[in-house]
């Protein structure tokens, strides 16, 4: 089946979506708050101080890399509050118009983080929760067996954990059980009192993963400004080095960060072949495939060939086994993104 573009009146809303976002991000805080904008190892971000209030002045708190979108956001949100009619509205004719849309649970979770603060932290939701929002990030329609799931990935980069300097202000489990009770830590070998997962009866799951560059190692590691355990996976840093923001079709819809569509596939074409060599499900390397598949034409439909080239290009250059495993989940591609993918890999 040929991919077809989202219409264009569905790619405004979307993006008028996403801009209303930011403004209600922005809008969060209280009247009063002082935007501070901050160089560090050279790069710009903002922060934020919000007024001082009956406890005392709180503590100052990190919002984000400085961009023409959040500066604008920014500068709006001062003097402006985010209309959510409005973005409900906007919502609900995306869903409408086919959008993919979380389930309920998936949908409270998200909204949950993002008002705890998980997104303002750099967390970063992977997995096919991510790949649902690329339907409208990229303007296309996705086919409904690449887009079911049953769980919630989290990640975030160690390192920026590390360097924040910034953390949630409760547990990311009390997060989950203030959306639902039954929520609870799935203990890990490593001790009973360390989890990487939360799971609450009927299996829905929430893993939270971590970047891991050195030998690969299952005891899992603390993440201090998302107050969790995380597990770290190899090839994981690669997915998080760049990351976009995007929209969950809430109720009211959700800003969140994701990874970048093109590394999004790569890394697919990686974990795929990860799966078949450490003996996992052979359906979900194929899912990997497909979603891979998918974004790989939608890329090139969106005339983004240039950003699927060098992200190919990256991940043969870091090794000879990584290359090895591209060259091998390529073959195993359909034909459509097989004949995009193959030539660029063969220029490597």
């Amino acid at each position: 089946m040929a991919l077809q573009e989202l219409p264009l009146v569905i790619q405004t809303s979307y993006a008028e979506l996403i801009d209303q976002l930011r403004l209600a991000t922005a809008s969060a805080f209280a009247e009063g708050s002082t935007f501070r904008k901050r160089t560090i190892s050279g790069n710009n971000y903002w922060y934020v101080q919000e007024p001082t209030g009956a406890s005392g002045r709180p503590p100052e708190r990190y919002l984000g890399a400085d961009t023409p979108e959040r500066r604008a956001a920014i500068e709006s949100g001062i003097n402006a509050k985010a209309n959510a009619d409005a973005r409900r509205s906007i919502r609900r004719s995306l869903g409408a118009a086919g959008l993919p849309e979380p389930d309920a649970l998936t949908a409270a979770v998200v909204d949950a983080f993002a008002d705890a603060g998980v997104f303002r932290l750099r967390g970063v939701i992977v997995g096919t929760i991510a790949f649902q929002t690329y339907a409208g990030f990229l303007g296309v329609r996705l086919p409904n067996t690449a887009i079911r799931t049953g769980d919630l990935d989290l990640a975030q980069d160690y390192g920026v954990s590390v360097a924040l300097n910034d953390a949630l202000d409760a547990p990311l489990i009390d997060i989950l059980r203030s959306v639902d009770p039954a929520f609870a830590p799935v203990p890990s070998l490593a001790g009973p009192n360390i989890a990487a997962t939360y799971a609450r009866p009927g299996g829905y799951r929430v893993d939270v993963l971590t970047t891991n560059r050195g030998a690969q190692r299952d005891e899992p590691v603390n993440l201090p400004s998302l107050q969790s355990d995380a597990v770290p996976l190899r090839f994981l840093d690669y997915l998080l080095k760049d990351t976009v923001e995007a929209a969950v079709l809430t109720r009211f819809g959700t800003l969140v960060n994701v990874p970048s569509p093109e590394r999004f596939a790569i890394h697919k074409l990686i974990v795929s072949m990860l799966r078949r060599d450490t003996g996992e499900s052979a359906v979900k390397a194929d899912k990997d495939l497909i979603q891979a598949g998918i974004l790989i034409e939608a890329l090139v439909a969106k005339r983004r060939l240039d950003d699927l080239t060098d992200a190919i290009r990256e991940a043969a250059a870091r090794g000879p086994r990584w290359k090895e495993r591209l060259k091998t989940a390529v073959t195993r591609l359909a034909d459509a993104p097989r004949a995009i993918a193959q030539p660029i890999l063969d220029a490597v």
